[in-house]
């Protein structure tokens, strides 16, 4: 599954990307400016172009958190998850009992009581995406208990003290011991630059890739128009 990335709140954006051959977007809700309203309308503009929606979070704000779970998102991603008591409380709201906490409502995810069978199975995709040493540690004891983990390559990186040193051996000797206690089939990543290269030479065959963000491609847009017009 490849999916685009968006940090900027718009409408626009979303629609644009729906018209591309990628299978979803992930709403940055981490480094995005994003409210609950406009959360609840771009995971209805993904759903109804037939694209998966994703929201990246940096804590368990549970208000905001809900709002997207009754929106009826596919998967929600929790940023840098390196502790036992943060990976249960995100289980224990994010699913319906008995796997988890979750309240019942009639909301737009079950067509407001009109899939009544929803409102016990069905449960998004939760992604633990693991940004630092304690979060690679914490692998052993949390690796059966989420569908997929997701790499941040460039924190997990400053974690190490080698911020985008992609050749680093510290980094390398992690990305290692990372691929040692997930397989295959649950790995993801998210790659911000040098999209080609990287998932050439480390993450090819992940099953989720994260691509790119909005605002890399209009910087990279305004660059090549800048560097075009100096010739």
């Amino acid at each position: 599954m490849n999916l685009l990335w968006q940090q900027i709140p718009s409408p626009q954006i979303t629609t644009i990307y729906c018209q591309s051959d990628f299978d979803g977007i992930v709403f940055d809700d981490e480094h995005g400016c994003f409210n609950s309203e406009t959360l609840f309308s771009l995971i209805q503009i993904a759903k109804f172009a037939g694209k998966k929606s994703f929201v990246r979070f940096s804590e368990l704000n549970k208000t905001k958190v809900r709002h997207c779970l009754d929106a009826g998102l596919d998967g929600i991603i929790f940023s840098t998850v390196d502790t036992y008591e943060y990976a249960k409380s995100i289980l224990d709201y994010c699913l319906y009992p008995p796997t988890g906490k979750r309240g019942q409502g009639l909301v737009c995810e079950n067509e407001w009581g009109n899939r009544m069978d929803l409102l016990q199975n069905r449960d998004p995709i939760i992604i633990a995406q693991i940004e630092n040493r304690a979060g690679i540690k914490l692998l052993n004891t949390i690796a059966n208990d989420f569908e997929y983990f997701m790499l941040g390559p460039y924190d997990l990186s400053a974690d190490l003290g080698c911020v985008g040193e992609w050749e680093s051996e510290d980094y390398k000797s992690i990305i290692r011991e990372f691929e040692d206690k997930i397989p295959l089939e649950k790995r993801c990543v998210h790659i911000v630059s040098d999209i080609k290269k990287e998932l050439d030479n480390k993450f090819n065959g992940y099953i989720i890739k994260a691509l790119g963000m909005d605002t890399t491609f209009l910087k990279a847009s305004i660059n090549h128009y800048e560097n075009t017009n100096n010739d």
